[in-house]
């Protein structure tokens, strides 16, 4: 009897063994190089046992291998997935190459019929379903639009100092990863839905909280990550949920009472609701339709912007002289401390470089996923013939890596916005080896609205307070292994000082 369940146990565990490794090879088979790969853990084993963030298991690839080999067979739990390194074949994926890579991988994750507030959200769609999509949701940000959100964000922005004069009162420290999402929650939500989500006041709607449980608690989106790596092939229909419901309800509401008052009202306003309004007509968008493009503004931008303006916060913190050539630049337009007419601020040279030199440091996403779909040939610089991609084959861009390459950005964790100054941005697009927003047709449909709120943040608090760095933060610049979009250990502690203006 004992033996026999010995025997039970030896045959379950041999099985799934032999399950684990099946797809080890995969590309060895194919004449590409397979770095170390461990049953379960993959390639990058910290996204299972995380002692680093898994971006730094990538790293550690690349940084080993990027000067032997322009791309390396990698496993995401037991998930093929090419791993890119030469920075030539990065841009031709993105944009030279674009139609035979339109697909973003995460589409493969998400089931539109279950997380229905992401349906219409371009960059999960596939085909011909996110050019249709992108072209509707385009027209919503438009330069004109953008420019009408400027009275808000003015509004904001004065709503955000006060919020900081007042909880920073006697030297204390505030999270600003906190304060970040306070202020993108608010702007969103009022130039899009034209709702006041009273992020600093002391009855705020629950933006912050529900953002936390979309990212930091999301066991749904863990679940997925994990069942698209053990199971790569497994149908759409039986992937789990990502989105909790309490983050359908609670926007689905909010997006549907915005829609309901504009629509009692009959405001006539050259803003986003109205426009989705319009296009509702147009298009013979259904009331779900509506509430995803709606969306689409929350789920690209409320974690991303705001994380990259704590992020700039941080290391104009710890620059100093970089913090007082910006506020020099800021009072050269608005001596006032008035936040400065949207065009000018835009486009302002030294806050873009310190904006651009932030999220190269701390890019949003720290890689990106790709999948073929036409087939085509890779021709690699150090290997003697093309790999043959199939359509279905996955490709991984490690972002992070190319980032903070010292080949290619000397001494990479030193804070120097002038890299991107002089046309530097440009220059870095083209070579495959910056990818802030992405890049090609489909770089982040949000970029413009991103960078005029982000923008608009960093000049309002460094026109009203120099930034110094709390002891609570730590040094160095690695990313918290616990979270999975890109933060900097540990959290984000400043002080606030008020100038005199």
């Amino acid at each position: 009897m004992f033996g026999s369940l010995l025997l039970g146990i030896a045959t379950l565990l041999g099985l799934i063994y032999a399950f684990l490794v099946s797809n080890f090879g995969h590309w060895r088979r194919r004449g590409v190089l397979e770095p170390r790969v461990l049953p379960l853990l993959g390639s990058f084993p910290n996204i299972v046992w995380p002692r680093q963030h898994f971006t730094m298991d990538m790293r550690d690839i690349y940084m080993r291998y990027r000067n032997s080999h322009s791309y390396v067979g990698c496993f995401l739990l037991r998930a093929p997935k090419l791993l890119v390194l030469e920075p030539r074949l990065v841009y031709e994926i993105y944009v030279s190459a674009f139609s035979h890579f339109e697909d973003n991988d995460v589409s493969k994750m998400v089931d539109i019929a279950k997380d229905r507030l992401v349906a219409r959200n371009p960059f999960v769609l596939e085909g011909d379903e996110w050019r249709r999509q992108r072209a509707v949701f385009s027209t919503l940000l438009t330069n004109g639009r953008i420019r009408t959100t400027h009275a808000i964000m003015q509004r904001v922005c004065r709503d955000l100092c006060e919020f900081i004069s007042r909880k920073s009162e006697g030297g204390t420290e505030l999270d600003v990863i906190d304060l970040g999402l306070r202020f993108t929650g608010e702007s969103l939500f009022d130039c899009v839905l034209g709702i006041q989500a009273r992020t600093f006041s002391d009855n705020p709607l629950p933006v912050v909280r529900q953002n936390q449980e979309m990212s930091a608690e999301n066991r749904g989106l863990a679940i997925a990550g994990a069942a698209c790596g053990l199971f790569p092939n497994l149908p759409r229909r039986l992937r789990p949920k990502i989105f909790p419901h309490s983050h359908d309800r609670f926007f689905g509401a909010m997006i549907s009472e915005a829609l309901r008052l504009r629509r009692s009202k009959h405001q006539e306003r050259n803003d986003f609701i109205n426009h989705l309004l319009a296009l509702q007509k147009e298009h013979d968008l259904s009331e779900e339709d509506m509430a995803s493009h709606a969306m689409t503004f929350m789920f690209d931008g409320l974690d991303t912007t705001s994380n990259s303006v704590a992020h700039c916060l941080l290391l104009l913190a710890r620059n100093p002289d970089c913090q007082q050539r910006l506020f020099e630049e800021l009072q050269e337009i608005s001596s006032g401390g008035d936040l400065p007419d949207l065009d000018a601020l835009i486009d302002l040279p030294y806050l873009s470089a310190c904006f651009n030199e932030s999220l190269r440091i701390y890019p949003a996403g720290g890689w990106a996923s790709k999948t073929c779909t036409k087939a085509y040939e890779l021709k690699g610089s150090h290997h003697s013939e093309p790999l043959k991609l199939r359509p279905g084959d996955n490709i991984m861009v490690p972002i992070y890596a190319l980032h903070n390459d010292p080949d290619f950005y000397p001494e990479p964790d030193v804070f120097r916005p002038e890299r991107f100054m002089d046309g530097g941005l440009k220059n870095f697009k083209q070579r495959g080896i910056f990818l802030g927003f992405g890049n090609g047709p489909r770089q982040c449909v949000g970029m413009r609205l991103g960078l005029a709120l982000a923008k608009a943040a960093l000049a309002a608090i460094l026109q009203r307070f120099e930034v110094l760095v709390s002891p609570r933060t730590q040094k160095g610049t690695e990313i918290d292994p616990k979270i999975f979009v890109g933060v900097h250990r540990g959290g984000i502690w400043l002080e606030f000082n008020p100038r005199t203006i």
